[in-house]
């Protein structure tokens, strides 16, 4: 068992509140539309954008996460898996949100391009992350790495050349010193 599934009961008080007011306008999202919350573990953050979405998503590979999500709203729909194997055909979602959660993805390239195979044309990929080249979040990586997370933090323009390598087209915006939000979207195939 993972630690995320051991401190699963815990985690909304060890990680606390989100704020999803403060970055909602920086967030390009369809009101009509399914939003993936990809590794959205309890909930925290999907039982905020029911708000503005039709319907939300957590898929998280821990089941004790989703249990947890489960009991915060059963207006969440709960899927347990990866990220580098979504359960959804090609081009069929419009939205994916991945909140402080990519650098604990150890497959994080195949995640990225398998996000990119799901999404619809102009779909977006929206990700918010920590600056791995900001010299004040090295508490947090020196925690994350004493407990073997293997967490990998990418600087805001890594990750985008990463995004428009697989064929994003990528804008990102400092949220505070430390963390960023990176929006990429797919770009429409011409035939």
């Amino acid at each position: 068992m993972d630690l995320f599934s051991r401190i699963a009961g815990r985690y909304d008080h060890i990680i606390k509140g989100f704020d999803l007011e403060k970055i909602i306008g920086d967030i390009t999202y369809s009101k009509d539309a399914l939003l993936v919350d990809l590794g959205g573990g309890t909930g925290r953050v999907a039982t905020l954008f029911l708000d503005y979405v039709n319907e939300c998503l957590i898929l998280d590979r821990s089941f004790e996460m989703i249990k947890q999500a489960h009991n915060k709203s059963r207006n969440l729909l709960l899927v347990q898996g990866s990220g580098d194997s979504m359960p959804f055909r090609e081009n069929t979602i419009n939205q994916i949100f991945v909140n402080d959660v990519l650098h604990h993805i150890q497959k994080q390239e195949e995640t990225l391009q398998e996000s990119h195979l799901v999404l619809k044309d102009q779909g977006k990929l929206i990700i918010r992350d920590y600056d791995r080249k900001y010299v004040g979040n090295i508490f947090l990586f020196i925690f994350e790495k004493i407990l073997r997370f293997g967490s990998v933090f990418f600087s805001p323009q890594e990750l985008k050349d990463k995004c428009q390598d697989i064929g994003f087209s990528v804008n990102w915006k400092r949220l505070t010193r430390g963390t960023y939000l990176l929006s990429a979207e797919k770009s429409i195939k011409l035939t």
